[in-house]
């Protein structure tokens, strides 16, 4: 009976039916959210995800076709499928800041040369690069990420000297009135001046950020900013009671020219009064300098078919700036009578001198660079062409005050002090000049994106006025305390130049955003 009823046509059918029925039910939980099914290098799950679509046509299976991790296809970490297109080109896989999910957490190997920056290739390719280190390394490249980087350096440098001529001198009491401070004389002492001014050691920063147009890092541009701290030296000193002379030195340019020094520089009463008390001077003075400098550069790689040497060609603009500054001032008070009675005339008596050197120039030049695991090794040299702007400013002055003996006090300030006099107030001038740099530098990855560095730096300036080379010591001391000028116009400004260097240690760290 029962097979009967299964040879009836209809039976065949309905049981047929059922069937597919159930074969429909097995499957259905694999079409219900393409990518339920583990991924298979580890990308989220997601439902009606469009890349299932994609990969179903491509491969004409609705599972999206076998990746590993070291397929060469998935360029730096990218899932081709999930991504908006395969491409060799950068831009065509994914938009600024927006990244998939990691292929593998490790990442070895798929590093793609392509991607990539030499430093951080080699840092991938080396020996001892663990295998597994996502937290420490960076295979994405996007519109931004990967190009930006930033590196600071603390600078050991030392600078050229100048030498500076005596401007405080002293005499013990009892020295002869016209022997008093008068520079080569067995009894007088140069206190401040007379020697060479080195530039010290001194500390410094330099600060540099680039962005590379190319995950390669053919193309790029960097600026960067440096400054050393301020090189000082400065002296000090007072005395009262008469028991010693301070004097500032000079050279009498009246005929015949002869070395001189003034403690009281008044054109009358005579400069130092024939029976005077002197009851007190003080006298300070400083020379400093300050160097810095400012580098835009394009940069642009010449070599072919090479994964860890750059030789770049590099041209910009470079900003030096170097400023002197040397003053000095000196107080004296001298009693006419009695100790500590009336009159009593005191001077002061300043002398400021300052340079400052701008220069504008149009830079090239050429970098190697080479890499080997976690090191590399880079070597510099630069030329800029342009003009020093050389600006001297010399000013002086002179206040005298003077209590008679009735109590009443006369103020007077004066134009002029002993060797800034009104006239050589110094000038502005332009000048033609050249200015160098060579580096070495060596660093090591600590991790892709981050090197500490060490190095050598040199810069040389062909043409700089310092400040102690515009100081003509030369004076008519007619023109002391506003003295009217008699005879010829001494001191005299004319412009001396003369080269600078800059030279030291750099050690320092960069980051890779």
């Amino acid at each position: 009976m029962f097979q009967n009823r299964m040879n009836h046509p209809l039976n065949w059918i309905v049981a047929l039916w059922c069937a597919g029925v159930l074969l429909n039910m097995r499957t259905l939980p694999a079409e219900i959210g393409l990518t339920s099914q583990p991924e298979p290098l580890g990308y989220p799950g997601s439902l009606d995800d469009p890349a299932d679509a994609l990969a179903e046509k491509k491969s004409g299976s609705i599972w999206a076709p076998p990746k590993r991790v070291d397929d060469l296809q998935v360029p730096a970490g990218f899932d081709p499928v999930r991504s908006n297109g395969f491409s060799e080109n950068p831009r065509d896989l994914l938009t600024c800041f927006k990244e998939p999910a990691p292929a593998s957490h490790c990442d070895r190997n798929i590093v793609d040369r392509h991607w990539m920056g030499p430093g951080e290739l080699a840092y991938h390719k080396a020996p001892n690069h663990k295998p597994c280190t996502r937290d420490h390394t960076r295979v994405f490249r996007t519109e931004f990420p990967g190009r930006l980087w930033f590196s600071t350096e603390y600078l050991v440098w030392a600078t050229t000297g100048q030498a500076v001529p005596p401007l405080v001198t002293s005499s013990l009491a009892g020295t002869p009135e016209a022997n008093i401070g008068v520079v080569g004389l067995p009894t007088t002492r140069v206190l401040f001046g007379g020697t060479n001014f080195e530039g010290p050691m001194r500390s410094g920063a330099r600060l540099t950020a680039g962005f590379w147009f190319t995950p390669r890092q053919e193309r790029g541009i960097e600026a960067s900013w440096f400054g050393l701290a301020i090189a000082k030296e400065s002296f000090g000193l007072s005395t009262n009671g008469g028991t010693s002379y301070l004097a500032r030195p000079y050279i009498d340019a009246t005929n015949p020219p002869q070395q001189a020094a003034v403690i009281v520089p008044l054109p009358a009463p005579p400069a130092f009064p024939g029976d005077p008390t002197l009851l007190d001077q003080a006298v300070d003075a400083s020379l400093q300098s300050q160097f810095g400098s400012v580098d835009v550069l394009y940069k642009a790689n010449k070599t072919q078919g090479e994964d860890f040497h750059r030789r770049y060609l590099v041209g910009g603009f470079r900003y030096l700036m170097l400023e002197d500054r040397l003053a000095v001032n000196m107080t004296s008070s001298v009693s006419t009578t009695t100790p500590g009675g009336l009159p009593i005339n005191s001077s002061t008596v300043s002398d400021s001198f300052r340079t400052l050197n701008q220069f504008y120039g149009g830079e090239f030049g050429m970098v190697e660079k080479w890499w080997r695991d976690r090191w590399s090794l880079q070597v510099l040299g630069k030329v800029a062409l342009g003009a020093t702007t050389v600006t001297t400013r010399i000013n002086g002055s002179t206040t005298t005050t003077e209590t008679t003996g009735t109590g009443t006090t006369t103020t007077g300030t004066y134009p002029g002090g002993v060797l800034a006099q009104p006239t050589n107030p110094g000038n502005e001038q332009s000048l033609f000049a050249a200015a160098g740099e060579f580096g070495v530098t060596a660093d090591y990855a600590i991790w892709s994106q981050f090197r500490l560095s060490v190095g050598y730096s040199l810069i040389y300036w062909t043409t700089v006025g310092r400040v102690t080379d515009q100081i003509d010591p030369s004076v008519n001391p007619t023109q002391f305390g506003g003295g009217t000028l008699a005879g010829t116009p001494e001191p005299s400004f004319n412009l001396s130049t003369t080269g600078f260097w800059a030279q030291g240690i750099n050690a320092g760290l960069e980051y890779q955003f």
